[in-house]
């Protein structure tokens, strides 16, 4: 630990505004990315600054971190490190992400970051570049795994998409509501707190919307048994499929947990169509209720909406032989898809204690090598 040193942020990076650039003045072809507040926001066919690069939110959505390998273009609602100082860009990157930036935030009616108020921040900084890249791979191991992961599902799902295509191409069509039942989820009372934080999942359109790949695999909120009682809010098993049908219209998840529901979804049970094929069926017939949604504050589907919506008509066997090619796809992207999560989370955890110094690197590595 004695390599280890307290200093400022100003002593080990120097940070610069990023630079204004509009939509319409962009090269949308190129494939320089343009790096917002919240990540890569479009591409252009110029950089700014060569990579590997770091950039920080400092408008908009303020403190997010990232990294980026090759050259960008930092834009103006972020900072990016100028110079390094010597130090090593990822472990940059991943100390910058224990900056505690609500005490920082100098803006009025928009938040903004202020690289002055950064500098005069104290923090621990290992003096030897080894321990720093050390460090950083075994981070960037995890992180690694993670993207990996990604596109991996990324591949299945849409092979998987492309097998349930084929496979009811030319089938003879009928309501979506003669095959499935949607079940309209509820609201336990807010007033009454026995019925929240319990240990059943709460799907609400944000767990749907923001869902990796497409799978729900935990929530913001959980209820109580009691509250799960009612029939609208018992859980849904494992395998169903979610559509939000109010406010954010169309987005489709599928459960990888039990879990209820609220009154702005739909969850449709599997049954005569199998699971796997029950998602793309869903996500396949979301042009079509979204063409019907109406109301008078916001769009909404209905259980009407059901009746006019046409999906392919396929027997039992049909199903179940589809099935068989198409759910394995669709289980391997759920499994890479929790593995991912797992490994964010041993990564969060490792993370402050790693780039503080409180842990050695070989005690992470133990770590991490049971993980990868």
């Amino acid at each position: 630990m004695s390599a280890w040193r307290l200093t400022t942020w100003g002593s080990v990076v120097e940070l610069q505004r990023g630079f204004d650039i509009t939509k319409s003045e962009q090269s949308l072809a190129g494939g320089v990315p343009v790096v917002s507040s919240g990540g890569v926001s479009s591409y252009h066919d110029r950089s700014m600054a060569e990579g590997p690069g770091v950039v920080i939110g400092r408008k908009g959505t303020l403190g997010r971190v990232h990294f980026v390998q090759g050259e960008y273009w930092p834009h103006d609602t972020t900072l990016w490190v100028k110079d390094f100082k010597g130090n090593d860009p990822r472990f940059v990157y991943y100390s910058l992400q224990q900056l505690d930036t609500d005490h920082f935030n100098v803006g009025s009616a928009s938040p903004t970051l202020n690289r002055n108020h950064v500098y005069p921040l104290p923090v621990r900084w290992p003096e030897s570049i080894r321990i720093q890249r050390a460090i950083a791979e075994v981070l960037g191991a995890l992180d690694d795994k993670i993207a990996s992961n990604e596109t991996l599902t990324s591949k299945l799902m849409e092979m998987g998409e492309l097998k349930y295509l084929l496979g009811t191409e030319g089938a003879d069509s009928c309501w979506m509501s003669d095959v499935l039942e949607p079940v309209l989820g509820g609201t336990p009372s807010r007033s009454d707190d026995s019925l929240w934080d319990g240990s059943i999942p709460w799907v609400s359109a944000k767990d749907i919307s923001r869902a990796q790949a497409g799978f729900v695999i935990d929530t913001d909120e959980g209820i109580s048994e009691e509250a799960a009682a009612p029939t609208r809010l018992r859980p849904l098993d494992p395998g169903s499929v979610v559509l939000t049908a109010r406010g954010t219209v169309g987005a489709v998840a599928r459960l990888s947990v039990a879990a209820s529901i609220n009154q702005s979804c739909y969850g449709f049970a599997t049954g005569r169509v199998p699971a796997g094929c029950l998602y793309f069926l869903i996500k396949g017939s979301v042009a079509q209720a979204q063409a019907m949604a109406h109301g008078s504050v916001f769009d909404t589907i209905t259980k009407k909406t059901f009746e006019n919506v046409s999906v392919p008509e396929l027997t039992r066997e049909e199903w179940l032989d589809l099935e068989s090619r198409v759910g394995p796809m669709v289980s391997a992207s759920e499994s890479a898809v929790i593995e991912s999560r797992q490994l964010a989370c041993t990564r969060d955890e490792l993370l402050p204690l790693l780039v503080s110094g409180k842990i050695t690197v070989k005690d992470a590595e133990n770590v991490v090598s049971d993980a990868v």
